[in-house]
Parts: C-alpha cells; structure tokens; sequence
C-alpha cells in the first residue's frame, strides 16, 4: 500500500533524526532540533515514537540511561543493539562479511577465502548467498532476528539505480545483478555500492568533515577509486556509476590497465601498477602481481625510505599523475576539499612531491588555491563502515 504524503514526510524526517544521532552522537533534544531544523512539536512526538520503539534511549552526560528527578539536561542517544544490518565486502579472492549495529559499528565479523576470478555468475550468487547464510545462521536469534538490511560493496564499476555489478577486477565477467536476487533469497532490502563511495559515506560521518558540503575522497589501493560529495549528499550519477577517477585518462595510448584501456590514472597509481613496475626494476618476491599484498606493497615502502632511487621514482611519477588527475576535479568542480585515502595512504610522503608538481603544472595557481588536499589516515577498513551506514540508510 502507497504511503500517504503525510506519512512519507514523517518517515523522512524519522531517518533524518537516526542519521544526526548516528554520525553526532547524543544530544539534547534542543540540539537535535537545530540540525535536523524540524519543529519542536515534530521533534517531541518523532523522539518520543522511537523510544516507544526501543530505538533510541534518554542518557545522562556520559552515556548511561537516564534516570530519576532533577537530573541535568537529559540526552538522547541510540541504542546501538536495536537493529542491525550486514555489511558485505567482495574484492579480489575474499568475501568479508560485517555484522554491525544501527551507530554504525561493527560488532562481528568473518572473512572467507575464494577464488573470485573463477566465479561465473551463478557461482558468485551462490557463494554470497551460501556465505551470508552461514555467517547468519552462526549468530544468535537474539541477533539474527534483528537483521533488517543488507549492504554489498564492490572494487570496479557498478549500476547502483539497477543493483548491478558493471565490472570490478574481481571477477572474470561483466554485467552480473545481484541486488534482486539476494533481495528474494533473504527477504531483506539490499544496497550496492562500489568500495570508494563507501569510503566516501565513512569520512563523511568523521566530526572533522561533517560540516562540508562539496568535496571528494579519493581512494588509493588496489584501484583507485573516487567518492564525491556534492551538496551534502553522495553523488553517483544518472547511472549510478560515476565518479571512476580511476579510470580517467592520463596519458594516451600509456600504460595498461585492468579495465582493459591504456593509459588510465589507476595504471600509474594503483598498488599492482606500482609493483608490476618496481619488479622490473628491482629484485623482489615472485608474487601475484596483480595482486600485491600489504605486506609486499609495505616493502617498497621501506626500499622508498632507503632511498632506493628507483622505488622513489615509481612513487614520484605516482605522485605527478595523481596531480594531473586531482588538477581536473579543481577545474571541474572547485570542491572544498580533496581528501585521500585507502591503504595506499601509506606511500603518499613519497607521492606528495611528485602531486604538487604535477598539479602545478596543470592547473592556474588561483584554481588550487580554493581546494585543501590532505590525507586521511587508514587505521581501519573505511569500506566496511561505509557500507554498513548505507544498509542503515536503506531501512524504511
């Protein structure tokens, strides 16, 4: 049945209320109002229907359910066990499923080891649906009953009006749907979303970035991946799919990437790009070189801060492309900021030089002065949280 204008406005504004109390903690409810810019009245009958629901719970100042008279201002924050969503990770030979609370947090967790490029399409359906079912069954009722959406992230390109994985360097194929299918497999709603614009949503939650407006986060790793913010909100194109800073083109005709074009940004940058050259320059592990690990990318970190010249180069030019790459989103679309990420992070003092000049010389000294570039660091696994707060924003 079609909700009523009424009653779609009052959801809305419900959802508004859940997401400030997630991304700012507790707060009085005089505060609240002044974020979610709502009426008093609205405020009141909206936060007294949620804790009518169990979903949030009045606290005192340091977190604890308040209670008895004349106590000081009292808070209100959510209780972070009355619902629940997955979150599910697909990259490159590995599944990781995420069970987290409705702040956001991940509260369990399992990683299961495959081999994604042998998957054809109903084995990829098959795997996710036989590997979200197990880690569900394992779980409690208590938790398990709980569960009320599903989020996937995916490395590459997809469709997320349609719930399509387009292409991602996971897989030996193209253009598989996976949304609809695990939608009627576990009668839950679920969201698709490419890794970067999951990074995106977690930054965007951090205190220090929630008051921006237009900015991007750039994600360096495996790929390289962009998630973009404009006007407060993720921006994905009409398609679903934008945001591919990755594979903009760099240099005509250039080096190859894993998308199967030349000369793409993510064919300088990326972490096999990056260790496929250095291989041919220097003595290292016979690896996966299309899959590098941290372990083997933190050892061109360490030949960087030996100064080896070679490595230092490798990570120079990375530098310079990703200028040339970051001087087009200045141009474009002047946004507050660029912040950078991933666990590429890790190299970026041996890349920042090698930006600067190539950012220089692309773009007009007035342009980049507009925009911060900075990095963020990669402490924990961005993708996850990220994905996690877009199974929550799904929930009717």
């Amino acid at each position: 049945m079609k909700k009523s204008d009424t009653e779609q406005i009052r959801q809305e504004n419900k959802k508004q209320i859940i997401e400030t109390l997630r991304s700012r903690g507790a707060m009085a409810r005089v505060d609240l109002r002044k974020l979610v810019n709502l009426s008093p009245a609205t405020v009141t009958a909206i936060t007294a229907d949620l804790i009518n629901d169990g979903i949030i719970q009045e606290v005192s100042g340091d977190g604890s359910p308040a209670v008895g008279r004349g106590r000081p201002r009292v808070l209100i924050d959510l209780v972070k066990d009355s619902v629940l969503v997955l979150g599910v990770k697909l990259s490159m030979n590995e599944i990781r499923i995420m069970l987290g609370d409705i702040k956001g947090n991940i509260i369990n967790e399992s990683i299961i080891e495959v081999q994604t490029l042998k998957f054809d399409e109903s084995a990829l359906l098959l795997s996710l649906e036989t590997t979200i079912g197990g880690f569900i069954s394992a779980l409690p009722s208590s938790q398990s009953s709980k569960i009320k959406a599903i989020g996937v992230a995916v490395q590459g390109f997809v469709d997320t009006n349609k719930g399509d994985i387009v292409w991602s360097p996971a897989l030996s194929f193209r253009h598989v749907s996976i949304t609809q299918q695990l939608e009627q497999h576990f009668q839950l709603p679920v969201t698709l979303a490419n890794d970067a614009n999951c990074i995106a949503i977690a930054i965007s939650n951090q205190p220090a970035y929630q008051a921006l407006q237009n900015y991007v986060v750039i994600m360096l790793g495996y790929g390289v991946g962009m998630g973009m913010i404009l006007n407060g909100r993720l921006y994905s194109g009409h398609h679903g799919a934008a945001s591919e800073f990755g594979h903009t083109k760099y240099e005509t005709d250039g080096a190859q990437c894993q998308c199967g074009k030349r000369g793409c940004i993510e064919a300088y940058v990326s972490d096999y790009a990056l260790y496929n050259d250095a291989s041919a320059m220097s003595l290292l592990p016979r690896v996966d070189q299309l899959h590098p690990s941290e372990s083997e990318m933190l050892l061109l970190n360490q030949m960087a801060e030996n100064k080896d010249l070679n490595i230092l180069s490798l990570f120079e030019r990375a530098g310079r492309v990703l200028g040339y790459g970051i001087a087009n989103i200045l141009a474009l679309i002047s946004p507050e900021k660029v912040i950078i990420s991933g666990p590429g992070i890790r190299a970026f003092p041996y890349m920042r030089s090698g930006l600067m000049s190539g950012l220089e010389n692309a773009l007009v000294p007035e342009l980049i002065a507009q925009t911060q570039i900075e990095p963020f660091e990669w402490q924990e696994d961005l993708t996850g949280k990220g994905v996690l707060v877009l199974a929550l924003k799904s929930i009717d």
